[in-house]
Parts: C-alpha cells; sequence; structure tokens
C-alpha cells in the first residue's frame, strides 16, 4: 500500500536534547490555546476556524520534536463521509498524528483528566472536544451524547477504545461506549494503527526523541449497513483484529 508523506519539517533549527524540552514543547502548546481563546471571545468560533488552529496544533508538534508525518490507506475514507476513527494508543504523539492524517473536521473523545488541565483544558471544551468520565458509567453516557452532536454537524471524531495508554505496545481490551455510539447513529468506524509514536514520545516519559516518523495506517472501514447484525462485543473484537492484523502486516514488513 503506498505510503504518503504529509509533513516533513524544517530541520534547519538544532533540537535541544534536555530532557526539559518537553516543556518548552507544551508552553507552545498552551500558548496557542490562549490564543485560540482569546480568539474565541471575540466571535464564536466556527468549524473551519477551529480546524485552522488544530492545523496549528499538529504541525507544531511535528516542527518541534523534528517529525515526518506519513500514512497509508486515506484512499478509504471518501469525501464528505463522517467517521468514527479508532486506534490504538501509545503515546502523547498519536494526538497530533491522527488530527494531521486525517483530512477532514475531526474532534476527540479524551480523558477527563485532559479537560481540567489550565488553559489546555478550557481550549479543548471550548473546541469541541469530548471529555469523558470513565470512572463513572453513567456520566460517561450522557458525555458521549456530546459525540452525537459533533457527529450531526458532520464532524468525525477520534477515540482509542483502549481508554489508556499502552505501554507494551500490546493492544488491550476495548471499552464499548465508541461502539454503542457507532450503532446507534449508523456510522462506519475506521480502524487505525498508528505506527512509531511511542518512539518520538514514549509514554510516561519526559524525553523526547527527534529526527522520527509516526506513520497513521487507515484500514478498510467497517460499513454501517454491515454494523447492524453485530453485537457490540462482535463489532469492538472486529476493529481490534483489524487493528492488530495491521500492527502485525506493519511489523513483518519491516523484516
Amino acid at each position: 500500500m503506498e505510503k504518503i508523506l504529509l509533513y516533513e519539517p524544517d530541520n534547519q533549527g538544532r533540537f535541544n536534547k534536555n530532557p526539559l524540552y518537553v516543556a518548552s514543547l507544551a508552553a507552545k502548546v498552551l500558548a496557542l490555546c490562549a490564543k485560540y481563546l482569546i480568539f474565541s471571545l471575540k466571535r464564536p468560533a466556527d468549524v473551519a476556524s477551529i480546524d485552522e488552529y488544530i492545523g496549528v496544533f499538529w504541525r507544531l508538534h511535528f516542527q518541534e520534536t523534528y517529525t515526518k508525518l506519513y500514512v497509508t490507506g486515506r484512499h478509504y475514507l471518501r469525501p464528505g463521509d463522517t467517521y468514527i476513527f479508532m486506534s490504538n494508543h501509545e503515546s502523547w504523539m498519536d494526538i497530533p498524528a491522527i488530527f494531521g492524517a486525517v483530512p477532514t473536521s475531526l474532534r476527540m473523545v479524551a480523558k477527563m483528566g485532559l479537560s481540567k488541565i489550565p488553559i489546555f483544558g478550557h481550549a479543548l471544551i471550548n473546541a469541541g472536544f469530548i471529555a469523558i468520565d470513565r470512572k463513572n458509567k453513567r456520566r460517561a453516557i450522557r458525555q458521549l451524547d456530546e459525540a452525537k452532536k459533533r457527529l450531526a454537524e458532520g464532524i468525525s471524531i477520534w477515540m482509542a477504545p483502549e481508554g489508556t495508554r499502552s505501554r507494551s505496545g500490546n493492544i488491550g481490551a476495548f471499552k464499548k461506549g465508541g461502539f454503542y455510539l457507532a450503532k446507534d447513529l449508523g456510522l462506519s468506524i475506521v480502524p487505525v494503527f498508528i505506527e512509531g509514536a511511542a518512539s518520538v514520545m514514549p509514554a510516561d516519559s519526559m524525553l523526547i526523541r527527534p529526527n522520527r516518523s509516526i506513520t497513521v495506517h487507515f484500514c478498510e472501514p467497517l460499513d454501517a449497513r454491515d454494523l447492524t447484525d453485530m453485537s457490540i462485543g462482535e463489532l469492538a473484537e472486529k476493529v481490534r483484529l483489524a487493528i492488530i492484523t495491521k500492527q502485525k502486516e506493519v511489523t513483518e514488513s519491516r523484516g
């Protein structure tokens, strides 16, 4: 499958190898979020303007870490269609990677903790992202109604159904909320395997490893019409198997 280069950073700058360099990246992200919040006070932020800020957000990460972004399988995505994207999750860099790879408006279903980060969390919610309290099932179900609103507006949704970052690279069991959402709204699910994000910024680490690459692999979507007769458990396992299969294919292709 053809591998397309989507973003190549300007490597004229010199990467600072100090472990605290990640603090510099965080400061720039917070500054961008503050700029967005000030903008949104002046006028209601529409989808197009939010998408522009998200574009700056993901490019900032790839430029600051001198990381290349590749994609495969983007031909599976039909222009104008709305999808629920589901991927593995190993690194913070998964977030800018998926936003760079998806060619249409996209919002994220995130854990509640992200919404509590000063400035960043306010910008997240203001921009239409959905924070989920996974410790409170009833509340989480109500919060997923916000995802329905985004999808009704023609905005696709991305979620990591494992619920947390994998520290081993193995893809764990999937939480079921997103699958109820897909069946309820009759939307196609796109399994996604994100390769290389943990090599740039490992989970639970303050180190950034520059001059690497991340590839977002889109698998063939599970058509909404095929979801009707599947149980939630069957659907979750089918998506998980698609991601694991793509992970295996990528690993074997590297020899």
